[in-house]
């Protein structure tokens, strides 16, 4: 039994909708979310936008992650940092950060499916979702082609201002050609496809809270091909090469708000990302009842980002909010992330007592990361407050290695005259990661993850299945972790008072910039001499700053022993999922009916044990701890709310015991355990396209809550995996356990396609779905550890909520209660026709958010600045839904096949 809910046109190209029985695919009879056979024939068909993301929103289960991030899903409750991306067998997921993946244009796809729930034992090392896409091949029929789509600005209307932007200027304006040819090398053997796809976008924006005007400009171009060599009958070789470099280049001008009026240049920023990748695949049949299969791949992602002039970033805070006062950003980094993958898997068939279908396999991942990054100008950026400078200074370099690797084993049993399939699998992950000298700090030995399931074919008839699995899922740790963690890192805070002569209330009213101080050539503000408040000793030794006062220390600059970044009994994040459902077939119609549940079992944070070890000092009576362990001396790798054993990274010349190696309870350590609940219940249905026309959505109920988002956290945009501030400090946690970000409660999906007479087409798709949660966050009133990293608390002390719990001025406001985004609401339109003196060629309309919609979709939730001051923009809007715009699409194809 297949789920198909065909939208496509007359060819017969279908989009399927798996949650259901599948024969295609003996082990997917448990997995639900969304496959589309033909990725351009649905591109043609439905107004959907020419990317990955795109095409993931189309199944149940998603929504758009924040915009921080980029334009990235959220998949099943997890944050955008949880999925895993393949293309033709090579994983190209971000393993730095796991935010994005560095996949080619989906021009470049045949199909395209998205994993929600149910992952067979050959997919893991993610807990939202999986996405595999399949590239184009060549056949015996040579066929070329070019699709260009063009979005102007003129057909795009504004969406409102905002406190920070100016909007109503704003541009975009998109080209993306596409070229292809594909064909036979020689026929019945080798076959070939390549594409070309040059891109132009320029993107211009202008910000009030930097007083600047930012236009980007991205003409970056991809190149990739594929091969497939038929070696005798059964056997193939199949080769996969794209190239994705990028160079965006954005110029700053200066911007004045009153008159719309753009002053002179202030500097630009380039960024650079891709590279090559690359995958070689062998599958032989050697039997009727075995086959074979081997793969080898790499990944490559170069990334760099530079200002010039290359000038210290200065916010400040003096007008009530905080602003860019001087500089274009903070960006001054060359990083290099190298995958090297092999794998090997076995397909097995036996009948006995019914029938077998055994897929084993073995997959292992040879990662590398290499950085230099510091703060543009000198390694130093600064923020004005208005009793204080701040100055933050950060340098990190080296090169680190980590390996992931995994075997597994699952049976497709198929009983009772096929009616009862039972799927029976288990998976073992093995993490590895490296520290900055070579030395491994984190092994996580064998993880066993059951994948199991069974459907039932009620009738007999093919009409009515019910399902049900349950699964466990494991999670590596980002290079990321053995970056910032395992590294060299030098990261402190300082704070001065503002020099003689200076007075911070006569500023900028426009940038917020102080007026009276002094700079050198690299933006750094001159006279900083006498310490402000907070004082907590010298800064670290081998820094620039090393005979001064500092005010937090976040990394000294040295490589720490491994076994003091690390406990002992440290292991990796998982998730439990368990899911039941149930299926109908009327006629051409189906109908589906899922509840999914999903529990975060375990996660791994960094936390600081300073507290503790004070605590620990005073009772064992250790000397000279307070002059060491200052609350943010020594961070450790750990399971939050277990017990940790760390050797403590102490002054052994004081006492040896601050040395040793300590076990510090859970009670002791007051850190939670990490929780996130997602509950998730999924009706679904389609109609296959026939008599002109097919439709398929969804209505999905979600509810995500706990004191943990993931990987990533949407308040601050930190996308640091494994070393999020959620578990930093115990007074972070006050007030955390409460609705996520990504949670959207009612989600209703809709999209089809209508044929008419003449070769026309019209298509839509529309989406409404309920609206995100969001909290207030300001300065801990009452922990002095957990008050360093300023407005990072559920504390603050917005006057809105002085009926909730107050401590020392500041009111508990628990996360996701203080208020909401809008309801979104979208409907985009296609109207196509076909070009019938040529198969396959089309002209198309998209136009996007037709009736102009201004949801807005994210906030200020920040009700303190960084310096404990009362946030005046707190709860006002930052972003609205992308307003109304159109896209004109032409498709010239040679070779295609007439349509029925």
């Amino acid at each position: 039994m297949q789920a198909n809910a065909n939208v496509a046109t007359d060819n017969d190209e279908t989009i399927v909708v798996t949650g259901s029985v599948q024969r295609g695919n003996d082990f997917g009879s448990n997995t639900g979310g969304l496959n589309v056979g033909n990725v351009s024939e649905l591109l043609n068909t439905t107004p959907i936008a020419r990317n990955q993301t795109a095409l993931i929103l189309l199944s149940p289960g998603t929504s758009a992650g924040d915009t921080t991030f980029g334009n990235l899903a959220s998949i099943g409750g997890a944050t955008v940092a949880e999925n895993a991306y393949y293309v033709n067998g090579l994983n190209v997921t971000n393993f730095r950060t796991f935010v994005g993946s560095s996949n080619p244009p989906i021009e470049f796809y045949q199909s395209f499916d998205i994993k929600l729930y149910g992952f067979p034992a050959e997919f893991g090392r993610a807990l939202g979702g999986l996405t595999t896409a399949v590239t184009k091949s060549g056949s015996n029929t040579f066929r070329a082609g070019a699709v260009i789509a063009y979005a102007p600005d003129a057909l795009r209307n504004d969406v409102p201002d905002t406190y920070a932007s100016y909007n109503r200027a704003d541009y975009l304006e998109t080209i993306e050609a596409n070229f292809y040819l594909s064909g036979p090398i020689i026929k019945d053997r080798l076959f070939f496809y390549a594409l070309y796809n040059p891109n132009y976008t320029k993107a211009g924006d202008s910000s009030i809270t930097s007083a600047q005007r930012l236009t980007s400009i991205d003409r970056s171009p991809f190149f990739g091909g594929k091969l497939d060599f038929i070696i005798a009958d059964g056997h193939r070789l199949e080769g996969t090469y794209f190239r994705n470099a990028r160079t965006i280049k954005t110029n700053y001008d200066d911007f004045f708000v009153t008159n719309n009026r753009i002053g002179q240049p202030l500097g630009s920023l380039v960024e650079k990302s891709g590279g090559d990748n690359f995958v070689g695949t062998y599958t032989g049949q050697f039997t009727d009842w075995l086959s074979l299969s081997a793969a080898y791949g790499e990944s490559h992602d170069d990334q760099s980002a530079f200002t010039s002039p290359s000038t210290a970033y200065i916010s400040s805070t003096v007008t009530g909010q905080t602003t860019l006062a001087r500089g274009v950003s903070t960006a001054a980094s060359v990083d290099t992330d190298v995958r090297k993958f092999y794998r090997a898997d076995a397909d097995v068939y036996v009948n006995l007592l019914g029938s077998h279908h055994f897929r084993m396999g073995y997959e292992r991942e040879d990662l590398s990361s290499t950085t230099d990054t510091t703060y543009s100008g000198s390694g130093y950026r600064y923020q004005f407050s208005p009793n204080f400078i701040q100055r933050w200074y950060y340098l990190n370099q080296g090169s680190w290695k980590s390996q992931n690797e995994s075997f597994y084993i699952q049976d497709s049993w198929s009983l009772l005259q096929d009616r009862l399939t039972l799927q029976l699998g288990l998976r073992n992950d093995r993490f590895s990661n490296d520290a900055i000298n070579g030395e491994t700090y984190f092994k996580s030995g064998s993880q066993w993850g059951p994948r199991l399931g069974a459907s039932f074919d009620v009738f007999g008839d093919k009409t009515t299945a019910i399902r049900g699995s349950w699964g466990r899922y494991f999670y590596p740790v980002a290079t990321n972790t053995n970056i910032r963690l395992g590294g060299a890192e030098l990261y402190y805070r300082q704070r001065f008072a503002y020099p003689a002569g200076v007075n911070p209330r006569s500023f900028d009213p426009r940038t917020g910039l102080v007026n009276g101080l002094q700079y050198d050539a690299n933006g750094n503000i001159l006279n900083l001499t006498t310490p402000a408040s907070g004082r907590v000793g010298n800064c670290p030794a081998g820094s620039p700053n090393a005979t001064q006062i500092c005010n937090v220390i976040y990394s000294d600059g040295e490589a720490g022993p491994t076994d003091t970044l690390v406990s002992s009994n440290l292991q990796p994040s998982y998730t439990d999922e368990w899911t039941v459902g149930v299926e109908r077939r009327l006629g051409e119609w189906r109908f589906g009916l899922t509840y999914l549940n999903r529990r975060l079992g375990r996660t791994l944070d960094d936390v600081a044990i300073d507290a503790a070890v004070l605590a620990y000092c005073d009772r064992e009576k250790i000397n000279g701890c307070g002059d060491v362990f200052s609350g943010f001396h020594q961070y450790v790798l750990a399971n939050p709310g277990s017990d940790i054993t760390v050797r403590l990274d102490g002054d052994c010349t004081v006492d040896q015991r601050q040395c040793g190696v300590v076990t510090l309870s859970a009670a002791d350590l007051k850190y939670p355990s990490a929780k996130r609940a997602y509950d998730s219940v999924i009706f679904d249905f389609g109609k296959a396209y026939s008599n002109g026309w097919g439709i398929q959505g969804s209505y999905a109920f979600n509810r995500t809550r706990g004191n943990y988002e993931g990987a990533v956290k949407s308040d601050n945009g930190q996308d640091d995996a494994g070393l999020t501030q959620d578990f930093d400090q115990p007074g972070l946690l006050d007030g955390a356990y409460g609705i996520l970000p990504s949670e959207r409660k009612h989600q209703f999906k809709l999209f089809g396609t209508v044929g008419l007479p003449g070769g026309f087409r019209v298509g839509a798709n529309v989406l409404v779905e309920s609206p995100r949660s969001f909290s207030c966050y300001g300065v801990h009133p009452t922990d002095e550890f957990a008050a360093a990293y300023a407005n990072a608390s559920y504390y603050c002390k917005q006057p809105r909520f002085s009926g909730n719990e107050q401590v020392n001025g500041s009111y508990l406001v628990r996360r996701g209660t203080a208020f909401k985004s809008d309801w979104r609401k979208q409907v985009d339109l296609n109207i196509a026709y076909d070009i019938q003196s040529l198969p396959g060629s089309f002209f198309s309309v998209d136009i996007f958010n037709v009736f102009n919609f201004k949801s807005k979709l994210d906030f200020n939730e920040f009700g303190e600045n960084a310096d404990g001051t009362l946030n005046s923009v707190y709860g006002r809007p930052l972003g609205y839904q992308a307003p109304r715009f159109a896209r004109f699409t032409l498709g010239i194809r040679f070779g295609e096949p007439a349509r029925d």
